[in-house]
């Protein structure tokens, strides 16, 4: 974690590994081969990431019948004391004034992990539970590419990519749930399965909000014989599955959460890292926010746009929607997780753009803000550079996507 030269070099070590995998004729090895990789790291402790204390602390929460999206962890402290397991985890909580961000499917993931009343023990289950879904997405993927006839060589670009097993297995992050729903959802949809397609669409929704934007474009792409059917798989599901989380007088707090969440991260990969770029201190907290919020209204109005265009092609084309969208949204906010970075990798192989393979590959550079020895000023020069490559790669795709 403070050593960005080693992080470097094993991650860059990986990748060649995967390519040299990659380009073999006989790719009939690649299941196992992933698996064993996956569950070598079955009993670790993630060194990139503290989130899974989080994770493991809602669990406990719901364990003990407090909802976590209601308190912070500094408000419970006298609550706990009879309980080692929940001291030791707000012992190394690191944000103890913020409310959790998780989204109510996540939630019930954490209180499986959390019945273990074990750090380790926790541990082991959710990347048990990780494992599990990432296996599921890497055969929905096999069946989309038979189903588009596409080259099934791309999928050791998903399964064996460093970046899906350092994040999901090794760090414990939870968007391979997303991914998987998402991809159950978009393979009905194109079966013309909308009730089923809606509802796996809702499952994807209350692992992550990313859903929500993919609304416009399917709504349009339906049309009124199937938009219906589609809002009925999907909305009863999701207020169900939110109702034993949030009341009606919370949303407020529950949406600060999550744009504060996203604002905090450790990691600025961004285009706002601009403002870092040439330090731009003139800007007030309240300025900031303004900012915030303008690039949010942008990625809106960017997403009805794309919905718009794609709204009458065919069914293979709402990957290459949902990409675009993923990539913009992730791109105009003030910061992100690496492990987001798989989303528009996993909707990109159903695709011909390249750009999400590369940032899935730069995201090794954007561990540099854990290294303290290395100064701001360069970090935030290394993160800016990686996102103008990916963004001249995005170009160059949609140029060549123009053109056909």
């Amino acid at each position: 974690r403070n050593n960005f030269v080693e992080e470097i070099i094993f991650f860059g070590t990986a990748w060649i590994g995967l390519w040299l995998v990659h380009n073999k004729k006989n790719n009939s090895n690649i299941f196992i081969f992933g698996l064993l990789l996956r569950f070598s790291l079955l009993i670790s402790t993630p060194l990139l990431s503290q989130d899974y204390i989080r994770f493991l602390w809602d669990g406990y929460l719901t364990c003990e019948g407090i909802n976590p999206l209601q308190f912070k962890p500094s408000e419970l402290f006298n609550l706990i004391k009879e309980s080692n397991f929940a001291i030791e985890l707000n012992r190394e909580l690191s944000h103890q004034e913020a409310y959790s961000s998780y989204f109510p499917l996540q939630q019930w993931i954490f209180f499986i992990a959390a019945l273990t009343k074990s750090k380790l023990g926790g541990i082991i289950v959710l990347r048990i539970i990780i494992i599990a879904f990432d296996i599921a997405t890497y055969f929905i993927l096999k069946e989309i590419f038979k189903r588009y006839t596409i080259n099934k060589s791309k999928l050791c670009l998903y399964w064996l990519n460093p970046l899906v097993i350092l994040e999901f297995t090794g760090n414990l992050h939870t968007e391979g749930v997303f991914i998987c729903f998402l991809l159950i959802s978009l393979l009905s949809l194109s079966k013309m399965e909308d009730l089923k397609g809606g509802f796996f669409l809702s499952l994807s929704f209350c692992s992550n909000i990313l859903s929500a934007s993919f609304l416009p474009l399917l709504l349009l792409k339906g049309g009124k014989y199937r938009w219906f059917k589609l809002l009925i798989g999907f909305i009863p599901f999701s207020v169900i599955t939110f109702s034993p989380f949030i009341k009606l007088d919370q949303l407020s707090i529950y949406f600060t959460s999550i744009t504060q969440g996203l604002q905090n991260n450790t990691s600025k990969i961004s285009l706002l890292t601009i403002f870092e770029w040439f330090e731009f201190k003139m800007f007030s907290n309240k300025e900031l926010e303004f900012i915030y919020l303008v690039s949010y209204f942008f990625a809106g109005v960017i997403i009805l746009i794309i919905a718009w265009k794609y709204r009458y092609r065919n069914r293979k084309v709402l990957f290459t929607a949902f990409t675009l969208i993923t990539s913009i949204i992730l791109i105009l906010s003030p910061s992100l997780k690496p492990s987001l970075i798989i989303i528009p990798l996993a909707l990109s192989l159903c695709t011909n753009f390249n750009f999400p393979l590369v940032w899935s590959g730069l995201a090794v550079l954007y561990y540099v803000y854990f290294d303290y020895s290395i100064p701001i000023e360069l970090k935030n020069s290394i993160a800016f550079t990686s996102t103008t490559i990916v963004l001249v790669i995005c170009y160059k795709d949609l140029k060549l996507q123009i053109k056909k």
